[in-house]
Order: C-alpha cells, then structure tokens, then sequence
C-alpha cells in the first residue's frame, strides 16, 4: 500500500481528504501540530507525525517514506490583512514541503490553493483557471499569500519538472468541520430565526467531492495545471432559504447594503491601525462578500472526474454531523 502524508488533515478538507483515501486504501500519514483538535479525524485511519510545518526538520520526517504529498495546511484567517502574517505558514511551509518531497523522491505533490487565486466571474459566465489573480487581493494576506504560493508550486512544476498539481476548492460545505471554518455560515442560518445576508454569493461546492477531487490528483490531471473545484453559484439569499428548506424552519431574511460592510470594513482597518485590534471584517473582506463569487469546474469534471453534487444533501450531511458532535 501506497502512503500519502496529508497537511492540515484536523481541517474540513483535510479530515474529508483522509476519509477518501482510505476508501482508495492508501496509507495515511497526517503532519499536525501537538495537542491539536482531532474531532474531525473521528473513526479515521492514519498514522500520526506531531510536528510544525515551519520546522524543517519535521517536515523532512514527516515526508520521509511517503510516497505522495497533499498539502492543504495554511493560516485560513482573514485578518491581520497584512501578507508578512501569513508568510511563513502559507509561503515559506510550502517551499519546505517541496524540498522535502524532492528529497523523497515523492510521485506527486498536490497542493490545495484557493479560488481566490483567481478572478470571479457571473453566473452565466463564471470565472475559470485562465482568469488571472485579482490585484486588489493583495490587500488579504490570505489571498496573496495563497496565491504566492501556488505561483512558486506551478514555476517549480513548469521549469524543473517538480510533479506537482494545483487544486483550488471554493467555498466548501459538509460534515468533518470541527472549528467550524466555512460551517460558521450553515450554523448562522441554522440557529437564526433572523438572518442577515450579504448583497453577493459564492461558489458552494460539497467537501466530499473536493476531497474526492484532490485525492484523484494525485494519479490524474496534468503536472504543473490548476483545477478550480467548483460546485453550485448560488446567492447568499437563496443558500440561505436552502438552509430554511433542510431545517424546515422558516427564517427572516435581511440584506445588509453594500455601503454598512464597506463602513465597517473601514471601522475595522481604523481600529487595527490605531489600537491594534484584529477584526474579520475589513475593507477587502467587505468587498468579497459583495461580489458574486462564481467559478467552472468543468475542468476539474473533465480531467479528474470530479463528480457534480446536489448542494441541499451537502447541507443537510453538514447539520447532522454539527448536531450528532455537538457543535454550535
């Protein structure tokens, strides 16, 4: 049997992604931090290396008698909005990794970007992997961060023959989300009888068919390409009355104007600069949640098979996983 280290496993795709390859019946090998919370890992199979991903020397043991690499381990907060935050974890571990995996001699490194790293498009014409990074991003440490990263994968992949493939979840709903991270929104309008809502939407793709996505990566898709996993571009409004539909309960649905986010995206920066306090809402953040976030997957479903998902059953697994673990 084959082994696969998996970064960032204890996350909502990197539980989803160890839960995937042992139905492939690969070795699992997860690189986490000491104490770190593992509910997401819950009746899972995998050999554990506690480590830092900033240490070179765990980062090289942890590779050590791997035969592939998924990397999907990074600093997900969206603020401080300063790239230097997110610099060592997001930029300087991935070019660790990717020693490490040379060393190694690894079959693939896969490396989990975001569809940030590229341009949204319309919901008659959403945006695809030819679209380039939107310049404003560099104002999200995160974004730019990822998007840094993912250039230095592809250049590495393109120039030196690195066997290394890119893929790009969007906005991902389903079970094994333990923080939650992207199920802070489900929760929201699960748990509301009121509930605010941006003017714009997103691609909300199910996390088992990314998981399923990433992990056929490692034998599939072309060395040195990017595959945007994409699922439904849908509005905030109508995911949540989707949320309304699956719950049953009937929700009071507000728009928040364009012009209140951006004011407290300013408020937020203000505060930053003058008191040092971190908030989620900045101006950037502000300006995504705006937009209508919509992206393809039609490269990804032609060449690694990514299969389409009914988002209402993705929902509904993400609500009952939330109750059956007790997370509010």
């Amino acid at each position: 049997m084959e082994r696969v280290l998996v970064t960032g496993a204890n996350g909502l795709l990197g539980a989803n992604i160890v839960a995937q390859l042992n139905s492939m019946n690969f070795r699992v090998r997860i690189l986490v931090r000491k104490g770190s919370n593992r509910i997401s890992l819950k009746g899972l199979d995998f050999e554990v290396f506690e480590g830092e991903i900033t240490c070179k020397e765990d980062v090289f043991h942890a590779v050590s008698g791997c035969d592939y690499v998924i990397h999907s381990a990074a600093r997900t907060a969206q603020s401080p909005s300063d790239l230097e935050a997110y610099r060592e974890v997001n930029i300087n571990a991935t070019r660790l990794l990717m020693d490490a995996a040379k060393h190694g001699k690894v079959k693939r490194f896969v490396f989990v970007s975001t569809a940030n790293s590229f341009t949204n498009g319309s919901l008659t014409n959403p945006g695809n992997e030819n679209s380039g990074f939107m310049p404003w991003l560099k104002k999200s440490g995160y974004a730019y961060s990822k998007y840094l990263a993912q250039m230095e994968v592809i250049k590495q992949a393109k120039e030196k023959g690195f066997p290394a493939v890119v893929v790009s979840p969007t906005f991902m709903i389903g079970p094994r989300d333990a923080k939650p991270s992207s199920g802070r929104l489900i929760l929201h309008g699960h748990k509301n009888r009121i509930v605010f809502y941006p003017p714009g939407g997103k691609s909300f793709v199910d996390v088992e068919a990314a998981a399923e996505a990433a992990c056929r990566a490692l034998t599939q898709g072309k060395i040195g390409e990017s595959y945007l996993l994409a699922g439904t571009n849908m509005t905030y409004r109508d995911f949540f009355n989707l949320i309304s539909q699956v719950t049953g309960k009937k929700k009071v649905l507000i728009p928040i104007p364009q012009w209140l986010l951006t004011f407290n995206g300013y408020l937020s920066t203000v505060l930053h600069k003058l008191f040092s306090i971190s908030l989620p809402l900045n101006v950037t953040n502000a300006r995504l949640l705006g937009l209508d976030n919509y992206f393809s997957n039609a490269k990804a479903v032609s060449e690694l098979g990514m299969r389409q998902t009914d988002l209402k059953n993705s929902v509904t697994r993400a609500i009952n996983w939330f109750e059956k673990n007790n997370i509010s």
